[in-house]
């Protein structure tokens, strides 16, 4: 059978990846591979969670897949996780690096204000409009975004949690050391 899968890591307390099944290009649904601990011995193991819904009190499972079928999933979405979590593992270098401090605006009533701009090469990709703000908890980034009227929408973004840290702290980084230059 033909299993297409479609995972992404999750840094949520109980799910540890989530995504969507594809069979045969014809039937698609929602997984996640949730942690479970044994109250008794408190071990930690996990588990593929198939859509279900709450109905009058009661949960009820909306798929349930026999033996073999779970087994060729649990199979397809195990190697999708490895491939996942091998990214993180090999993060591209950053090849160039632009940035442009600005004077602060500050604008009434807003909970954060941009303080620079930058640029980032990496695979051969250079990512312009990147903004660095200063907030209540500190500085941060913005991949460059667009406005729609239900609010902003990354243009371009990392994937990886492991390589937007990546492209943060190096953005960060040599923002505070040209403002200290200065």
């Amino acid at each position: 059978m033909d299993i297409q899968v479609e995972i992404h890591l999750s840094y949520d307390s109980d799910v540890w990846a989530y995504g969507m099944v594809t069979l045969e290009n014809m039937i698609r649904f929602p997984v996640q591979l949730r942690k479970y601990k044994n109250k008794e011995t408190g071990e930690e193991t996990s588990f593929i969670s198939y859509p279900r819904r709450e109905r009058n009190g009661k949960w009820e499972n909306l798929l349930v897949p026999d033996n073999a079928l779970k087994q060729e999933i649990e199979k397809a979405v195990g190697e999708k996780i490895k491939e996942e979590m091998r990214k993180d593992f090999y993060l591209p270098e950053i090849e160039d690096l632009s940035i442009c401090p600005i004077v602060p605006r500050y604008p009434p009533g807003a909970r954060a204000y941009i303080c620079g701009v930058a640029s980032v090469k990496v695979l051969g990709l250079t990512i312009h409009g990147i903004t660095i703000k200063h907030g209540q908890k500190g500085y941060f980034i913005n991949m460059p975004q667009y406005r729609k009227a239900d609010g902003y929408h990354d243009v371009v973004y990392a994937i990886g949690k492991a390589m937007q840290e990546k492209i943060s702290e190096y953005v960060l980084q040599e923002y505070q050391r040209i403002v200290k230059e200065e």
